[in-house]
């Protein structure tokens, strides 16, 4: 077989497997945090002192993990209209809290919580904006 042949087939055999790849990772769900085990355990009002004392050193060990955080119901919002529902932990800081957006079949454990309640939620972290955000939460207690 001559040489050209085997360099035309030795690209056309790694563009189909880079091009299934592709298609597989591109397809891939992500992970289903509810099933998942937290990274790490802390308050609201840690996780909240972690960011605005270093931003930096706290990206580094929370943005991206699931984490675990336990802290005072400060706010409950259930937006009708989409079925979105979010919490948001008292941080003992005035300008910032740790707000927790919840799958969309949670909506109903949410609806069960009250403010001024101590309760432990997981979720992805996103990292701060103006409040530490966690993402695809759930509750644990």
């Amino acid at each position: 077989m001559p040489t050209w042949k085997k360099i035309l087939i030795g690209f056309s055999l790694i563009a189909f497997f880079g091009a299934a790849a592709g298609y597989y990772l591109y397809n891939k769900k992500p992970a289903d945090v509810r099933r998942l085990q937290p990274d790490l355990s802390v308050t609201a009002n840690f996780l909240i002192l972690a960011f605005n004392s270093d931003e930096a050193a706290a990206n580094l060990k929370y943005l991206d993990k699931v984490i675990a955080v336990k802290g005072i119901i400060a706010d409950i919002k259930i937006d009708s209209s989409t079925g979105q529902a979010s919490v948001i932990l008292d941080s003992g800081d005035p300008l910032s809290a740790v707000t927790c957006s919840f799958y969309n079949d949670e909506i109903g454990a949410v609806q069960k919580l009250s403010k001024g309640t101590e309760v432990v939620i997981k979720g992805k972290c996103t990292g701060k904006l103006m409040d530490v955000v966690l993402n695809n939460c759930s509750i644990i207690q």
